[in-house]
């Protein structure tokens, strides 16, 4: 099945926009809730156009299956980068959406930055995973 990497693209930055949203609210806070159904909806789309085996791999087993490479710019200095081609698809689109105003080599992103993006989105995702138990409670 092809990827509509368009598709992906708009529901990635989707996703993101909605996680930074609701950074700014505590878990339970009502205020979170239109950020909750984005993201609800989201999840949904990512159920039913699944985007190969790696969309529901860990964050250890996808930081393990990236490598880091020694890479030398043009101008002869040394860098630590992922190659794009090494990031499986639904996470390079991620991470592209969460990086999209950060420097990089035309081959990759600085491996500190991929670092980064996967502490990030086990944060996030733990902050939403509070959010919706908080949800939840208000229900009952």
């Amino acid at each position: 099945m092809a990827v509509d990497l368009k598709s992906l693209w708009q529901r990635e930055r989707a996703r993101r926009a909605a996680l930074w949203e609701l950074e700014e609210f505590r878990p339970g806070d009502d205020r979170a809730k239109p950020h909750l159904s984005i993201l609800d909806e989201i999840d949904r789309q990512d159920l039913e156009h699944t985007h190969g085996e790696a969309q529901f791999m860990t964050i250890e087993e996808l930081r393990d299956s990236v490598p880091e490479t020694l890479y030398e710019s043009s101008d002869g200095h040394h860098f630590v980068i992922v190659l794009d081609k090494d990031i499986p698809e639904v996470w390079r689109t991620r991470f592209e959406a969460a990086n999209a105003l950060a420097e990089r080599f035309p081959e990759g992103s600085y491996a500190q930055d991929w670092r980064r993006f996967l502490r990030v989105w086990q944060r996030d995702m733990e902050h939403l995973k509070a959010h919706r138990e908080g949800s939840q409670n208000d229900q009952f």
